[in-house]
């Protein structure tokens, strides 16, 4: 059985596209996915909202999706109060990928997953598919796109691709 972690970034309360993530929902069984989402571009009811879907886990995007973005460690130390409150998990993703070495420390520091590019040589969590192309032959999959068709791998503009996975996909979250 194949096992995939898909995660989209640039999720918001108006760019969502909620209608095609319940389509997948609805066409394989076994479906989770992570959505790298910016904070301040949501509304509290739109987060609750999304936090009481079991499908789906919230990441952030950085706070206001800003180049080389440091968000305030108070910000971050209140992880605990975001995940139980505002249902995001402690995993971060830059945005644009611009994640600086201060930045990075925090977020080791405070025991976040940390998500990097494949050519950045510090650990953390890598895509091996970017879902512009077909799925790799692969066995664990670490899908990644974005919810706006912005950068050609958009969830609509990749739809065909993720469809080639087998229905039985195992899809988890990060």
């Amino acid at each position: 059985m194949k096992t995939c972690t898909l995660d989209f970034d640039d999720f918001s309360e108006t760019n969502n596209r909620l209608d095609w993530l319940w389509m997948l929902k609805n066409e394989f069984p076994y479906f989770k996915v992570n959505l790298f989402t910016v904070p301040s571009q949501c509304s509290n009811e739109f987060i609750e909202y999304i936090g009481g879907l079991s499908w789906i886990q919230l990441c952030m995007h950085g706070y206001s999706h800003k180049h080389n973005e440091d968000v305030s460690l108070k910000f971050l130390q209140n992880r605990a109060r975001l995940h139980q409150t505002y249902h995001f998990a402690p995993i971060y993703r830059a945005p644009y990928w611009q994640l600086s070495d201060v930045m990075y420390e925090k977020l080791k520091k405070l025991k976040y997953k940390i998500m990097l590019h494949p050519d950045d040589p510090r650990d953390g969590i890598k895509y091996n598919w970017n879902i512009k192309d077909s799925p790799p032959p692969l066995n664990i999959l670490r899908g990644h796109g974005h919810i706006q068709d912005t950068q050609g791998n958009g969830l609509i503009e990749t739809m065909e691709n993720i469809m080639k996975l087998p229905k039985d996909t195992k899809f988890k979250f990060i």
